[in-house]
């Protein structure tokens, strides 16, 4: 097939991908303002903390094993003692910690720490590179994926986080392993061949959600050492005929480059409250909010009704289905979230366990409530409306218009600290607090390490 593309129109379409590396390359770690490095700070140890507690997560097994198959190498395997492997093995099996609980964080539409911190510590312990390398490699990292998915303006049904976050995990780890400008663009354009994820996973509610993530984090590394080898890649690749935003989804590829290293997307980075889909944050926060304030329990609850937009049903307003999955039925479908809620007092990690979701106590009360998508609305997390009608004849209702975490309802720094000491404390790898103090304090200091392959050392 021909295609035909103006000599003037491919000039300007190729300029897009080629400012992206010309103004992260330009870009230093005194660059970048320090309200943007405490935000990537504290996202860093929001990733580190929900991967932690995942390692008893469904399918992290599978994905250890994988890892575990690689040869011995430099990068750390989250939780596991000494075990290193070499960066994009560990990269997979530390993104699917990351993203096993969905409880990280949400920048605009798209996790993006989960696919591009596994990818760039994995390969500043390879080239044992500084802290003040580390926290811009990151922040640059994550700043090209929220802003890629910040530019679509269309929603196909691919997964925002995976499509975009490999190219953020190639920038990265080609960053961090020193290419210059023609080599940094073609690991973008090497990406562009690994770009993919489908919110299928989803809407079945399959392990392959939390394993999108770890697939874009490794093979933006591969990205980077196939460049670094000098492989070439599409140099067009994100507003090219055939690339990103021709392809997956419509968009303003010129958005991405407005503003770059000028202002920073990802101080807007959401940290989340509940481990579930964002999609459910809302209506678990109105869920919570009814519980306060009138004091009632499932038991007082002859049926309910939860209103969400569009969107969000998509992605959680399905069927209660736990059988097959019940960790991740748990996270993906708001009635369960709304009734753990109203049952149980609240929404936390033991609520996701296999066990939990399939108490049997819990099933008639997820049946006594139902999901109504009001076509009206058009937000992607929010707002969201719960209503129940007690057995008194009662009718309690609350509206959560902003997520909790977002920008617009921020956690406090007491409950980001419970957050990190909940998770790194919980399950197979559970740190004691004194280390989960220790590493929060390295984290903080991250600029002031020298060499990240001694990040872990005497603290796990």
């Amino acid at each position: 097939m021909n295609v035909s593309v103006s000599p003037k129109a491919a000039a300007v379409r190729a300029d897009v991908t080629a400012a992206v590396v010309q103004a992260t390359q330009r870009i230093r770690f005194d660059d970048i303002p320090a309200r943007t490095i405490a935000t990537t700070k504290r996202v860093l140890l929001d990733t580190l903390a929900v991967a932690w507690a995942a390692a008893d997560a469904a399918g992290v097994n599978a994905a250890r094993a994988l890892a575990l198959r690689g040869a011995p190498g430099h990068a750390s395997l989250w939780g596991e003692g000494e075990t290193r492997r070499e960066p994009s093995a560990a990269a997979f099996y530390n993104g699917t910690l990351a993203a096993a609980l969905d409880f990280d964080s949400l920048a605009g539409v798209v996790h993006a720490d989960i696919i591009v911190a596994p990818a760039a510590l994995a390969v500043a312990e390879q080239q044992r590179r500084n802290g003040r390398e580390l926290l811009a490699a990151l922040t640059l990292g994550n700043e090209l994926v929220v802003r890629l998915a910040a530019a679509t303006r269309t929603n196909r049904g691919f997964f925002h986080t995976s499509v975009a976050g490999v190219f953020g995990a190639a920038l990265a780890a080609a960053r961090l392993r020193g290419l210059d400008a023609d080599r940094t663009h073609n690991a973008l354009g090497i990406a562009l061949c690994h770009a993919g994820g489908t919110q299928q996973s989803h809407v079945e509610q399959r392990l392959t959600k939390r394993l999108q993530s770890a697939f874009a984090a490794r093979d933006g590394i591969i990205s980077a050492d196939l460049a670094a080898l000098g492989t070439t890649g599409p140099r067009a690749a994100f507003e090219g005929p055939f690339g990103l935003f021709a392809l997956f989804e419509e968009g303003r590829p010129e958005e991405v480059v407005d503003g770059l290293g000028r202002r920073f997307l990802v101080d807007e980075t959401a940290l989340k409250r509940f481990p579930a889909c964002g999609c459910s944050h809302a209506a678990l926060a109105a869920a919570l909010e009814i519980v306060a304030r009138h004091g009632i329990t499932g038991e007082d609850v002859a049926r309910g009704e939860i209103v969400l937009t569009p969107y969000m049903a998509r992605l959680v307003g399905g069927a209660f289905a736990p059988e097959a999955n019940p960790q991740v039925t748990g996270q993906f479908n708001v009635r369960y979230g709304v009734a753990a809620v109203l049952a149980r007092g609240g929404f936390g990690l033991a609520d996701i366990e296999p066990a939990a979701v399939l108490d049997p106590a819990i099933r008639p009360l997820v049946d006594r409530l139902s999901v109504r998508v009001d076509e009206s609305r058009t937000g992607t997390f929010a707002p969201a409306d719960v209503t129940v009608e007690t057995h008194d004849g009662r009718r309690l209702s609350h509206r959560v218009e902003a997520v909790p975490g977002s920008p617009e309802a921020p956690l406090g720094e007491a409950e980001i600290h419970a957050k990190l000491l909940a998770a790194f404390g919980y399950g197979r790898n559970a740190l004691p607090p004194a280390r989960i103090e220790a590493l929060v304090q390295r984290i903080h200091r991250l600029e002031g390490v020298d060499d990240i392959s001694t990040l872990f050392d005497q603290v796990l």
